[in-house]
């Protein structure tokens, strides 16, 4: 068979094809169908690409504040030179009101020489420290102070960042809403547990020895827990 002939046939073939009534239906459904589904991953793409953009248009921006509570767990207690003590305070929420979270726990260990003995006495070293435990706290943070020591009966502060990045700072944010504005300062768990406080004592004797040279020191422990609460001011 020629080329020609070759080619006549395949035209023919595919004329007689088409003429098929049903083979047109089909082709037709098919054909509306490969439209349609076009159709619609373009019309997809448009509508995600215009949320995008009115997702970024229909932001506001936020002045973030936060309000503070404060509650204080107290204990004394008396240990003899070479004493040391471990003590723990219960934090929970129910001293503070609805809505607040707690930020960071604030320690105070604080003492006075007691010796009375007439000429100056030399203070007590008295070291202390916040331990690690499963407490839920930000264990790692720069800001923390969880280590200190005095023999000079000053105070001695510490500090254990409690929630992420809380410093109660006001700062802005862009936000579609006041709920989506202050959203990562709603998290819950932080900050709840039995917080460990652990503190030594050396005591110093008196230069001149007296019937009232002391043998043990008397230190107060304060702990200090800041709970906050984020406000969300729409900025115009």
């Amino acid at each position: 068979m020629s080329e020609e002939n070759e080619v006549y046939e395949e035209g023919n073939q595919v004329s007689v094809f088409f003429r098929d009534r049903e083979t047109r239906t089909a082709m037709g459904i098919y054909a509306l169908v490969l439209m349609l589904v076009t159709a619609k991953i373009f019309y997809s793409l448009a509508i995600k690409d215009s949320y995008l953009h009115d997702e970024v248009r229909f932001e506001d921006n936020w002045r973030l504040s936060f309000t503070e509570e404060t509650t204080t767990l107290s204990e004394t207690v008396l240990l003899p030179d070479g004493g040391e003590e471990d003590l723990e305070f219960t934090v929970d929420l129910s001293s503070f009101s609805d809505g607040y979270r707690i930020g960071l726990v604030e320690v105070k260990i604080s003492y006075s020489e007691t010796n009375q003995a007439i000429l100056d006495d030399p203070c007590d070293s008295v070291q202390a420290s916040i331990t690690q435990t499963s407490y839920p706290a930000q264990w790692t943070d720069d800001n923390n102070t969880l280590n200190g020591g005095s023999t000079s009966c000053e105070d001695i502060d510490l500090v254990l960042q409690v929630y992420p990045n809380y410093n109660g700072e006001t700062y802005e944010r862009m936000g579609h809403n006041a709920v989506v504005a202050v959203d990562e300062w709603v998290e819950d768990g932080f900050g709840v547990g039995d917080l460990s406080v652990n503190v030594q004592v050396d005591v110093q004797r008196s230069q001149v020895p007296t019937q009232d040279d002391d043998d043990d020191e008397t230190v107060q422990i304060d702990v200090t827990v800041v709970a906050f609460k984020a406000n969300a001011e729409k900025l115009e």
